[in-house]
Protein backbone atom coordinates (compact mmCIF):
# COMPACT_ATOMS: atom_id res chain seq x y z
CA UNK A 1 0.00 0.00 0.00
CA UNK A 2 1.73 3.44 -0.97
CA UNK A 3 1.26 6.24 0.94
CA UNK A 4 -1.42 8.40 -0.82
CA UNK A 5 -3.58 5.25 -0.92
CA UNK A 6 -2.78 5.51 3.25
CA UNK A 7 -3.94 9.09 3.66
CA UNK A 8 -6.62 9.02 1.58
CA UNK A 9 -8.11 5.91 4.00
CA UNK A 10 -7.19 7.63 6.88
CA UNK A 11 -8.70 11.00 5.73
CA UNK A 12 -12.47 9.26 4.31
CA UNK A 13 -11.94 7.17 8.13
CA UNK A 14 -11.91 10.80 9.45
CA UNK A 15 -14.95 12.23 7.69
CA UNK A 16 -16.89 8.77 8.65
CA UNK A 17 -16.02 9.16 12.15
CA UNK A 18 -17.16 13.14 12.02
CA UNK A 19 -20.18 12.41 10.55
CA UNK A 20 -20.92 9.47 13.18
CA UNK A 21 -20.04 11.50 16.25
CA UNK A 22 -22.22 14.74 14.80
CA UNK A 23 -25.19 12.14 14.32
CA UNK A 24 -24.90 10.27 17.74
CA UNK A 25 -24.49 14.35 19.58
CA UNK A 26 -27.82 14.84 17.93
CA UNK A 27 -29.64 11.94 18.56
CA UNK A 28 -28.74 13.02 21.95
CA UNK A 29 -29.66 16.53 22.21
CA UNK A 30 -32.61 15.16 20.17
CA UNK A 31 -33.58 12.62 23.37
CA UNK A 32 -31.84 14.29 26.19
CA UNK A 33 -35.41 15.37 27.36
CA UNK A 34 -37.21 12.46 27.15
CA UNK A 35 -34.42 10.71 29.05
CA UNK A 36 -34.33 12.93 31.48
CA UNK A 37 -38.20 12.61 32.04
CA UNK A 38 -38.72 8.91 32.45
CA UNK A 39 -35.68 9.03 34.54
CA UNK A 40 -37.44 11.38 36.96
CA UNK A 41 -40.75 9.03 36.20
CA UNK A 42 -38.62 6.16 37.45
CA UNK A 43 -37.32 7.63 40.46
CA UNK A 44 -40.74 8.78 41.82
CA UNK A 45 -42.25 5.27 41.06
CA UNK A 46 -39.35 4.23 43.36
CA UNK A 47 -40.75 6.51 45.94
CA UNK A 48 -44.04 5.31 45.83
CA UNK A 49 -42.89 1.37 45.82
CA UNK A 50 -41.11 1.84 49.15
CA UNK A 51 -43.26 5.15 50.57
CA UNK A 52 -46.87 3.34 50.76
CA UNK A 53 -47.30 5.29 54.37
CA UNK A 54 -46.42 8.58 55.80
CA UNK A 55 -42.29 8.61 56.55
CA UNK A 56 -39.77 9.36 54.29
CA UNK A 57 -37.84 8.08 51.87
CA UNK A 58 -33.85 7.66 51.46
CA UNK A 59 -30.84 6.90 49.50
CA UNK A 60 -27.68 5.66 49.52
CA UNK A 61 -25.14 3.68 47.65
CA UNK A 62 -22.31 1.57 48.70
CA UNK A 63 -19.34 -0.20 46.82
CA UNK A 64 -20.27 -3.82 45.75
CA UNK A 65 -18.23 -6.15 43.23
CA UNK A 66 -18.61 -4.59 40.16
CA UNK A 67 -19.18 -1.25 41.02
CA UNK A 68 -22.04 1.10 43.45
CA UNK A 69 -25.05 -0.39 44.44
CA UNK A 70 -27.77 2.10 45.21
CA UNK A 71 -30.99 2.03 47.38
CA UNK A 72 -33.46 3.69 48.09
CA UNK A 73 -35.60 2.95 51.48
CA UNK A 74 -39.14 4.45 53.04
CA UNK A 75 -38.64 4.90 56.76
CA UNK A 76 -42.04 4.78 58.50
CA UNK A 77 -42.80 6.93 61.19
CA UNK A 78 -41.59 4.59 63.88
CA UNK A 79 -38.17 4.72 62.12
CA UNK A 80 -38.74 0.68 60.71
CA UNK A 81 -37.75 0.58 56.72
CA UNK A 82 -41.06 -0.12 55.49
CA UNK A 83 -39.85 -0.89 51.98
CA UNK A 84 -36.66 -1.08 50.11
CA UNK A 85 -35.79 -1.34 46.06
CA UNK A 86 -32.54 -1.17 44.44
CA UNK A 87 -32.27 1.99 42.44
CA UNK A 88 -29.19 1.07 40.73
CA UNK A 89 -26.30 -2.02 40.50
CA UNK A 90 -23.96 -3.35 37.73
CA UNK A 91 -23.59 -6.77 39.95
CA UNK A 92 -22.83 -10.33 37.70
CA UNK A 93 -25.80 -11.04 35.61
CA UNK A 94 -27.16 -14.46 36.98
CA UNK A 95 -25.34 -14.19 40.48
CA UNK A 96 -24.60 -10.61 42.30
CA UNK A 97 -28.06 -9.18 40.78
CA UNK A 98 -30.32 -11.38 42.98
CA UNK A 99 -29.51 -8.75 45.10
CA UNK A 100 -32.85 -7.40 43.33
CA UNK A 101 -35.33 -10.69 44.44
CA UNK A 102 -38.04 -9.31 46.81
CA UNK A 103 -36.56 -12.60 48.84
CA UNK A 104 -33.19 -10.78 49.73
CA UNK A 105 -34.71 -7.44 50.04
CA UNK A 106 -37.74 -8.10 52.26
CA UNK A 107 -35.33 -8.93 55.02
CA UNK A 108 -34.91 -5.67 55.57
CA UNK A 109 -38.25 -4.77 55.91
CA UNK A 110 -39.09 -3.78 59.87
CA UNK A 111 -34.99 -3.01 60.80
CA UNK A 112 -34.48 -0.34 62.16
CA UNK A 113 -31.47 1.61 63.00
CA UNK A 114 -30.89 -0.10 65.99
CA UNK A 115 -30.92 -3.13 64.11
CA UNK A 116 -27.33 -4.51 63.07
CA UNK A 117 -28.08 -4.71 59.54
CA UNK A 118 -25.17 -7.27 58.86
CA UNK A 119 -24.77 -10.78 56.98
CA UNK A 120 -24.70 -13.44 59.24
CA UNK A 121 -26.60 -11.75 61.49
CA UNK A 122 -29.87 -10.75 60.52
CA UNK A 123 -29.44 -10.55 56.95
CA UNK A 124 -28.97 -13.86 55.13
CA UNK A 125 -26.26 -13.11 51.55
CA UNK A 126 -27.28 -13.85 48.39
CA UNK A 127 -25.34 -17.16 47.79
CA UNK A 128 -22.63 -16.68 46.04
CA UNK A 129 -23.07 -13.16 46.38
CA UNK A 130 -21.58 -11.71 50.07
CA UNK A 131 -19.85 -8.89 48.24
CA UNK A 132 -23.26 -7.22 46.87
CA UNK A 133 -25.14 -8.84 49.46
CA UNK A 134 -22.41 -6.74 52.27
CA UNK A 135 -23.17 -3.39 49.79
CA UNK A 136 -26.51 -3.65 49.94
CA UNK A 137 -26.29 -4.11 53.91
CA UNK A 138 -24.08 -1.01 54.13
CA UNK A 139 -26.22 0.91 51.88
CA UNK A 140 -28.84 0.31 54.21
CA UNK A 141 -27.06 1.05 57.40
CA UNK A 142 -25.75 4.55 55.67
CA UNK A 143 -29.54 5.46 54.53
CA UNK A 144 -30.43 5.10 58.49
CA UNK A 145 -27.92 6.87 59.45
CA UNK A 146 -25.37 4.54 61.28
Amino acid sequence: MDIKKLIDFAFRLSIVCVISGGLLAGVYLFTQNTISRNAHAAFEASIRAVLPEEGAAVTAEARGYSGPVEVILGIGRAGKIIGIKILSQRETPGLGNKIMDNGFLKQFIGLSKNSPIEVKVDIDAVTGASISSKAVCKAVRKALGK
